[in-house]
């Protein structure tokens, strides 16, 4: 589905995941702006392509979980929450 380069380096596994969730963002605001996902199945139809790529090219992410907290200095109005 997508097209991807090879890099050599220590960064190359970051680079080509950034790549990677740049062309699935730029992919989704395409056909989103073009009126492609015009209902909540097509849109979850979407994602599970994403998923399917996602996961063969990283299968190491499979069970990737992230938490996020917000810490001292954490000002919900500076970020208008």
């Amino acid at each position: 589905m997508f097209a991807s380069t090879s890099q050599d380096g220590p960064h190359r596994g970051l680079t080509m995941k950034s790549r990677f969730i740049s062309e699935i963002h730029e992919d989704f605001v395409e056909r989103l702006e073009a009126g492609e996902i015009d209902s909540e199945e097509k849109k979850e139809m979407l994602l599970d392509i994403y998923r399917e790529e996602l996961l063969e090219r990283f299968p190491e992410w499979e069970n990737l979980q992230v938490s996020v907290v917000a810490g001292a200095g954490f000002e919900p109005a500076a970020f208008r929450l």
